[in-house]
């Protein structure tokens, strides 16, 4: 899957915390985001994953635009450094969790 951001920006509470973000990332790629804290690596994987939208902007899955669809069929999925997604849960049963609910084979 090929994913990206074309012109995106996010405001909060009137502070930019993105702005005209451009990325491409290839499908069958390894991508890292590396920056300080605070630098937007969590809001960019945010919008990505469809948590957040943008105030402007849009998002790509191979070439389709996704920036309106909802989480659920964005077909992304992320775990967080500091476990918070299901904190009663192993992180591999965090990882499997929602390829379980897509029905990947356990294999």
């Amino acid at each position: 899957m090929s994913l990206t951001l074309e012109h995106v920006s996010r405001v909060v509470d009137g502070q930019i915390w993105i702005d005209d973000a451009n990325l491409r990332f290839e499908a069958g790629s390894f991508n890292v985001l590396l920056g300080r804290t605070l630098s937007g690596k969590t809001s960019l994987m945010r919008l990505m994953a469809g948590l957040d939208k943008p105030d402007s902007g849009c998002i790509l899955m191979n070439g389709v635009d996704v920036t309106q669809k909802p989480v659920r069929l964005r077909n992304v999925s992320m775990v967080y450094q500091q476990f918070i997604n299901y904190p009663t849960m192993t992180v591999f049963e965090n990882i499997a969790s929602p390829l379980r609910q897509a029905g990947v084979s356990q294999e």
